[in-house]
C-alpha cells in the first residue's frame, strides 16, 4: 500500500454486488452541489443497475416531512432523523428553537424512521471554547432525552485539527486531535448507551481510534471516498469486518477529487476499498457489510 495518499486504489468495483448505502442526503433544498441527476434517476440506477438493497437517508428535522413522504412511496430506503448542533453558523439559541421541533419527530413518529442522526461534535465548524462546550451539552441533551426510545445513533464527529485550534485558548484540551472521541465515548458509557447501537459515519480518524472504538464494539462507518484518498482507508485498518458499514454521504464524499455530485450507488467504491484495505474478495465484504447494516438498523 505505497500509493500517494490521494491515488485511487488499484483494482475497481465488481458489479452486481449486494451494496448497501448507511448515510446518504436527499435534502429538500438545493445542497451545496447542485445535483446531476434527479433524486428519482438515482434511486432507479442505484437499485435497478446495481443490486442495491436500501438506502439509509439522513435529514434535520427541517426537511424531515420531504425524506419521510419519499421513503413511504419508495421500497427499501429508509430514514435517519437528524438535529442542528451548535456551531458558528448556528448560535445555541437557534439549536434550542428547532429542538422541540426534532423531539416531536422522534417521539411521536418512531414508526417512520430506523436511526438517530447524524448529529455529534463537529469542532471544525466551532473553533471558540464556549461553542464547543455548548455542542458538548447539546449532545448528552440529545441522549439523555432520547435513549429510552432504543433506536441507534448516526454520529457525526470530527476533531479539531491544528487548522481549528482556538488561537484564545491554544493550550485547551478541546485542541486535542482526539478530543471528541474521548468525549462521546465518556458521554455514551454515562448514560448507558450500548456501543454497538452506534455508527461513526465517515470515520475520521485519528487511525488508532478505528480498532480501538471497533474492539468497545461501536460501528465504523466507510465512505466512497475512501477509494480515492488514503486518508480515509487508513482509518479502518485493523477494524474487523463484522464492525464496518459503508456509505456515499452523498453527495458529498466522492470517490475522486475532481468527481463532482456523489451519488448512492458510488457506496460500491467503499465496499472496493474495504475489500482492498485486507486483502478480500468484493463478495465477501459486500455480503457481509450488508448483513451487519440489517443488523444495526434492525432492517430484515
Amino acid at each position: 500500500m505505497s500509493y500517494r495518499k490521494n491515488e485511487a486504489i488499484p483494482i475497481k468495483p465488481e458489479p452486481d454486488l449486494p451494496i448497501v448505502d448507511c448515510h446518504c442526503h436527499f435534502p429538500d433544498k438545493e445542497p451545496y452541489r447542485k445535483p446531476t441527476h434527479s433524486y428519482e434517476s438515482q434511486y432507479e440506477f442505484f437499485f435497478e443497475k446495481h443490486n442495491g438493497q436500501f438506502i439509509i437517508s439522513s435529514s434535520s428535522y427541517y426537511d424531515y416531512e420531504y425524506i419521510q413522504n419519499y421513503t413511504e412511496s419508495h421500497e427499501k430506503i429508509y430514514l435517519t432523523v437528524g438535529c442542528l448542533k451548535p456551531s458558528d453558523r448556528y448560535g445555541m439559541d437557534v439549536v434550542m428553537k428547532e429542538h422541540p421541533h426534532f423531539m416531536d419527530i422522534v417521539e411521536n413518529k418512531t414508526d417512520t424512521y430506523v436511526g438517530i442522526g447524524e448529529f455529534g461534535l463537529d469542532f471544525h465548524h466551532a473553533k471558540t471554547l464556549s461553542i464547543r462546550q455548548e455542542q458538548i451539552e447539546y449532545f448528552q441533551k440529545v441522549i439523555q432525552e432520547t435513549k429510552h426510545l432504543n433506536k441507534p445513533y448516526v454520529l457525526h464527529v470530527r476533531n479539531a485539527t491544528q487548522r481549528d485550534i482556538d488561537q484564545k485558548n491554544p493550550n485547551h484540551e478541546f485542541n486535542q486531535r482526539d478530543f471528541c472521541n474521548k468525549t462521546i465515548v465518556r458521554i455514551f458509557e454515562e448514560e448507558g448507551i450500548k456501543p454497538e447501537k452506534v455508527m461513526w459515519h465517515c470515520f475520521s480518524g485519528p487511525q488508532d481510534w478505528g480498532p480501538k472504538l471497533a474492539k468497545m464494539g461501536y460501528y465504523i462507518s466507510v465512505p466512497s471516498s475512501a477509494y480515492g484518498f488514503n486518508r480515509w482507508r487508513r482509518n479502518i485498518r485493523g477494524v474487523p469486518l463484522d464492525k464496518l458499514l459503508t456509505e456515499t454521504d452523498s453527495c458529498f464524499q466522492h470517490p475522486f477529487k475532481m468527481g463532482g455530485f456523489n451519488t448512492p450507488a458510488n457506496v460500491k467504491y467503499a465496499t472496493a476499498a474495504i475489500a482492498y484495505v485486507n486483502d478480500m474478495e468484493q463478495q465477501e465484504v459486500a455480503e457481509k457489510v450488508l448483513e451487519n447494516a440489517r443488523k444495526f438498523f434492525g432492517i430484515s
